[in-house]
């Protein structure tokens, strides 16, 4: 949801977006700079809304990332990585 000038204005959380949220994720993902945080506090409240196809893509590239960049990135990625777990945990995708 984006408020503009006093507007409300809604995006479906459609295939096509999550699949632009995982470039986002894999854009930002070992970045030093401010998108990290962005990324992050823009895609966990959609989290539980989005597909376990797409969840389970967002964790799998946080375990094989190579580096999450700086100290306060690898907090941001951290708590993003255990909404993630704690959701697809939820549904029962792992045990």
């Amino acid at each position: 949801m984006e408020i503009m000038a006093g507007k409300v204005r809604k995006v479906e959380l459609n295939e096509d977006l999550q699949h632009m949220l995982i470039s986002a994720v894999r854009y930002a993902m070992g970045r030093r700079t401010y998108v990290v945080s962005w990324t992050v506090s823009y895609i966990m409240p959609l989290i539980p809304d989005m597909d376990t196809k797409v969840l389970t893509v967002m964790k799998r590239d946080y375990e094989e990332a190579p580096s999450l960049g700086d100290a306060c990135d690898k907090q941001d990625w951290d708590r993003f990585y255990d909404v993630v777990f704690t959701e697809l945990k939820k549904r029962g995708e792992i045990v």
